[in-house]
């Protein structure tokens, strides 16, 4: 690293109080710079170097290692040196008991520095590792995912993007972002670095349309039972499906559309969760144009049950048509409790609600998301190849329970 802003100088002068701090040669550069970006507002870095020892003597006293920087910004309280091995013959063996050690640390004032005194029993040359947290030196993450034109497997790749406003150089420092393999390409001070992390070639994704009326409401004044159907592609973060070697950490994705002529459209771009292990990630694709689904209340009758309690019976009926030429699945997300607000006191938890006869049969019906969040799973045929598109028509039918 040929520009660094910390230096590590030896003084070889007497430890008493009236000794002047003299910084008299600075050491050999960096052996090897680690730097671990796992945590969100630090980063921890450890270095290593040769550094040349005198033996202890009455006269000279121990060794005084001075370490220092300007314009960056390390957290002196992190800062930790580490005598690890000494130097013989041509390799360096560990340490052995007493051997070299620090002995105490001196914090100059009004400086960004620290001063070790380190012992050591015989002339030698030590490596020690210096390690610290520093600001400024933050990554983020972000996705480049191609879907082949049947928008069956996604070929996915994963980046980490460093950036460096530390005020340090770092170029050659092999670099772990929490997840994946270790990279050899620092940044220098001032630059961003774009890394490939990880590479899936073949990653099953489903193309998923969701309607939720409670989320976005009527499309339009002329199409007021109408509402928004959503886009994404989701995919299985575990390794039967090309992927599961870490948890997908959130980032920006870029998504684009094979062409089938060697080119790519692009198709948006959306911002990742955090995908945990065997999670589902969903990748946002837009607005569906041709997936139309309308939301009615066929039934709306009132029960009492005592005093102010009562239950409200409630049939919801969806008009839903398919303009693809492949087929999809529609899932249906209904809120319930926002539903029983329209007709009672919203409940403070949960609303209790069953399932009455007269819902469709043949359709999926789940509560993945939470006991008052149902999932209508409704596969659509596609287009015929001539005349008009079909309506599918499908019913839910509830009772909510206890509402007053």
């Amino acid at each position: 690293m040929r520009k660094t802003t910390f230096a590590l100088l030896l003084l070889l002068v007497p430890v008493s109080p009236a000794a002047a701090r003299v910084k008299l040669a600075a050491l050999p550069p960096r052996e090897r710079v680690e730097i671990q970006l796992d945590h969100g507002r630090y980063t921890l870095v450890e270095e290593e170097r040769v550094v040349p020892l005198l033996a202890w003597s009455a006269e000279a006293g121990n060794n005084l290692v001075d370490f220092s920087w300007a314009n960056a910004q390390v957290d002196k309280d992190s800062v930790l040196f580490r005598p690890v091995a000494v130097r013989e013959g041509d390799a360096f063996r560990p340490l052995r008991d007493g051997e070299v050690k620090v002995v105490n640390v001196a914090y100059p004032p009004n400086e960004n520095a620290l001063v070790f005194e380190v012992f050591s029993k015989e002339a030698c040359a030590a490596k020690v590792r210096v390690s610290y947290l520093i600001r400024n030196l933050g990554r983020t993450f972000a996705y480049r995912a191609v879907a082949d034109r049947d928008e069956q497997f996604l070929a996915l790749k994963t980046y980490l993007v460093l950036g460096n406003r530390s005020g340090e150089e770092f170029a050659g420092a092999r670099v772990w972002a929490g997840i994946g393999p270790r990279i050899d390409a620092g940044p220098d001070d001032g630059d961003d670095v774009r890394l490939l992390v990880d590479r899936a070639t073949k990653v099953p994704v489903r193309k998923t349309f969701t309607f939720d009326w409670y989320a976005h409401g009527p499309l339009s004044a002329e199409k007021p039972f109408a509402s928004r159907v959503l886009m994404h592609y989701a995919l299985r973060n575990d390794e039967r499906n090309g992927l599961g070697r870490f948890p997908l950490p959130s980032g920006k994705a870029r998504v684009f559309l094979d062409d089938g002529k060697g080119g790519e459209a692009f198709l948006g771009e959306d911002w990742v969760s955090l995908t945990p292990l065997d999670g589902l990630a969903r990748i946002f694709l837009g607005e569906a144009r041709d997936v139309v689904c309308t939301r009615t209340i066929e039934r709306n009758e009132r029960r009492p049950v005592e005093g102010n309690l009562f239950h409200q019976e409630i049939r919801l009926r969806y008009e839903i048509e398919n303009f693809r030429d492949k087929p999809a699945t529609l899932d249906i997300v209904e809120q319930l409790n926002r539903l029983a607000a329209e007709y009672g006191t919203r409940p403070p938890g949960d609303v209790e609600w069953e399932l009455l006869d007269g819902t469709t049969d043949g359709i999926g019906l789940s509560t993945g998301k939470g006991g008052a969040l149902p999932v209508l799973s409704v596969d659509l045929a596609p287009r015929p190849k001539e005349g008009a598109v079909g309506k599918r028509v499908v019913t839910f039918h509830l009772l909510l329970k206890n509402l007053w």
